[in-house]
């Protein structure tokens, strides 16, 4: 489930806790990395599918200015990434990877990184408009090693160690890119986000074009109540990531709290079309909108029940169900 911070707020007479969501970035398990070209540079627009054991495509998104790319709120299994180079010429790749959420006896969150390094079709067929780089650097080779490492320490659960080697690269190379955005992607999964903060900015001074990033910097800014900056990183996240349910989520939410309600509920409701109304964030959020800022007890009452369809195993099933029925009978 896609939990981060945690808010007490009050539904009519019930307390309820505010799932505030990051799915690239917080406990749910997940899927990211990077397609670059033979030259190692980020390649931005590129497809990118989900597919499952048996290999259905489940998902599809594409890269954005830096390169990245991320499936989130995945489910224990086997999954194959498979990026499809069309109108260009490389060749398409896939790769597999394997979702573990029960570790040592507990349910835990499982973080899976697979960068792609494409390569020209040996037939040498001339391309018709490949994917525009946007961002590249010449980086140190201390400096590229020490990220290797923090990769591969990270893949391990080995955060710590990770974080580490991240901190020296960007100590070797300060304008590093990958390593600033990956070392204030895991201090704020880390919820230490004051710390976050200043890492991702550096990133963003560096590549401006990074959705991926502005991502990030929005909910760190969530978090911290700064809804302004929450609301602007949201907004350009959106920029390179318009068909994101989870950019909508989070430039949602980011409104809300400017107290921007009609604004928020636009957001979320796209979230929600963007997600078939299978995101329970989503739905939860707009629960509160309606309830809270809005005033629409019938709008609050269905987005509950929906909500609880998703997630009947919330330990406040219960109430919430009576909180509903008050609602129907006050509206």
């Amino acid at each position: 489930m896609r939990l981060f911070g945690k808010r007490s707020v009050q539904i009519g007479i019930f307390v309820c806790v505010v799932l505030i969501p990051l799915s690239v970035y917080s406990q749910g398990s997940r899927i990211q990395g990077q397609v670059m070209d033979p030259l190692r540079q980020p390649v931005r627009d590129m497809y990118v599918e989900l597919l499952n054991d048996v290999e259905t495509v489940v998902r599809r998104t594409r890269t954005d200015g830096g390169g990245s790319y991320f499936f989130g709120n995945l489910g224990a299994g086997r999954y194959f990434i498979r990026v499809r180079p069309f109108g260009t010429n490389y060749e398409e790749q896939t790769q597999e990877v394997e979702i573990n959420t029960f570790i040592g006896g507990r349910q835990v969150a499982d973080a899976q990184y697979r960068d792609f390094y494409l390569k020209v079709r040996k037939t040498g067929t001339q391309t018709t408009g490949a994917p525009g780089v946007v961002f590249a650097q010449q980086v140190p080779e201390a400096a590229k090693r020490a990220y290797d490492r923090a990769v591969s320490e990270i893949d391990a659960k080995r955060v710590d160690a990770g974080i580490a080697e991240l901190r020296n690269a960007v100590n070797i190379f300060p304008e590093y890119f990958q390593s600033l955005d990956l070392l204030g992607i895991e201090l704020l999964k880390q919820q230490k986000y004051e710390e976050a903060v200043p890492f991702l900015e550096r990133a963003l001074a560096v590549n401006e074009k990074s959705g991926g990033t502005w991502y990030g910097l929005a909910f760190c800014y969530s978090a911290l109540n700064r809804p302004e900056k929450a609301v602007d990183a949201a907004k350009r996240a959106a920029n390179f990531s318009p068909d994101s349910a989870d950019v909508a989520l989070i430039l949602g939410i980011s409104l809300r709290m400017d107290k921007q309600f009609t604004d928020a509920e636009k957001a979320l409701v796209r979230a929600k079309s963007l997600s078939s109304g299978k995101n329970a964030d989503v739905l939860w959020n707009l629960a509160l909108l309606y309830a809270h800022d809005l005033k629409n007890l019938r709008r609050a009452a269905d987005e509950l029940e929906s909500y609880l369809k998703l997630r009947p195993d919330h330990p406040n099933a219960e109430s919430l169900r009576k909180l509903i029925q008050q609602y129907r009978a006050k509206s």
